[in-house]
């Protein structure tokens, strides 16, 4: 399509995310792709291959787009920024095989040191966390390895920018104002399980040092959420350049008990929602794991202000749960993988009807769409087909 037909359909595909968003009903239920490192395997290229050459990742994006017409995309293979880490000599903590990447459990604090993080975190970055995660002779690289880096990474910031142009070229809209580029939300108790304690760390430190969890997160929330939440209030109302005025992403609280998440989460979290809900805005959360034992945090929130992408819990006994809040997800891998496409196309449609109907449904997959078996393209092709042809 050319620039004026790519553009008009970014903005129509915007207003279906919008008004399914907002439960009202949309011309038709608009499609999340949640592929993400499947798409390579789909292209016939090998992961080692498309991680560690841009244009081989872009050929695997493209084929994507010219293969299944989807609505907007969780990633456009920008995730994995291993060419950085690779010219440094260093892998860090990231990996990946002919099969997978993944993510090796890790720690850069230790309970007793976080106070020292907060207090100076550049000086504890430097003299801490960089010898754990790159060795203990990180800094000690000659000068050529550190120009080859720097070189890596100018070379990935360039890719991002590309990428965007290249979603922009096939309609594609953007999700949210916050991106990789901008920076992402991220909450305290995010922040030690990603990085700062890790799971097994953290998971001990909330029994044996609440109270020092508990002053970590506030503290780093006063810091990096409290900004955001001013921030949020002098905003007009709605950007309708985007699918949704803000994502982010919930991973911690598969690790919490219910009195954990009160304490630890969901003051800030609170805010945070509560301040996009006096804007009018709407919040896509993707929710890894499993949110809905939490729902009686969300029930009094208007509808349109949540968004949840769903992976393990059921759609159908989320929206029993939480009827003011929006749903993304449904599909199963299980299913996109094992099943024929006409059984796909049925559950898809039952998706539609009972849930999206009157608005408040998003199609999407219930994982990350990461591994070689995590779909077949003959049912990724046939559920594509369905949903831009089925008019509610």
């Amino acid at each position: 399509m050319n620039k004026k037909e790519a553009k008009e359909t970014a903005a129509y595909r915007v207003r279906l995310f919008r008004a399914a968003a907002n439960f009202q009903k949309p011309e038709r239920i608009p499609h999340l792709s949640a592929a993400v490192t499947w798409k390579i395997f789909d292209a016939g290229e090998s992961l080692p291959k498309a991680l560690t050459d841009f244009s081989v990742m872009e050929k695997c994006q493209r084929h994507f787009l010219d293969s299944y017409k989807v609505d907007a995309l969780m990633d456009i293979g920008i995730r994995n920024q291993f060419t950085i880490t690779e010219a440094f000599g260093s892998p860090g903590y990231y990996y990946y095989n002919s099969e997978s990447v993944g993510i090796h459990d890790h720690a850069f604090c230790t309970v007793d040191t976080l106070e020292e993080y907060l207090a100076e975190p550049e000086k504890y970055v430097w003299e801490r966390v960089m010898p754990e995660k790159f060795g203990p002779d990180w800094d000690k690289k000659e000068l050529a390895v550190w120009k080859k880096t720097f070189r890596a990474y100018m070379d990935y910031t360039r890719f991002i920018i590309h990428m965007s142009s290249v979603q922009k070229e096939y309609g594609i809209p953007s999700m949210a104002p916050n991106n990789p580029m901008k920076g992402a939300i991220q909450f305290g108790i995010e922040e030690l399980e990603a990085n700062i304690l890790g799971i097994k760390q953290l998971s001990v430190a909330m029994r044996r040092n609440p109270d020092k969890i508990e002053d970590f997160c506030r503290r780093w929330d006063e810091e990096h959420i409290e900004p955001l939440v001013e921030k949020i209030k002098t905003l007009k109302g709605p950007d309708y350049k985007y699918c949704f005025d803000a994502s982010m992403m919930m991973l911690a609280q598969n690790i919490l008990n219910p009195k954990q998440f009160e304490r630890y989460y969901w003051p800030s979290l609170s805010k945070l929602l509560h301040a996009y809900e006096d804007k009018g805005c709407n919040v896509r959360v993707f929710t890894e794991g499993e949110i809905g034992r939490y729902a009686e945090y969300f029930k009094d929130f208007k509808k349109g202000t949540l968004s949840f992408h769903l992976e393990g819990d059921d759609p159908f006994e989320f929206r029993e749960k939480l009827p003011n809040v929006a749903i993304i997800g449904g599909m199963t891998t299980d299913m996109l993988s094992k099943a024929t496409p006409e059984v796909c196309v049925e559950y898809a449609k039952k998706l539609c009807d009972e849930l999206g109907r009157e608005g408040g449904f998003i199609f999407s997959e219930n994982k990350m769409l990461s591994f070689r078996n995590d779909a077949t393209g003959e049912n990724m092709a046939a559920v594509c087909e369905f949903l831009n042809g089925y008019e509610l």
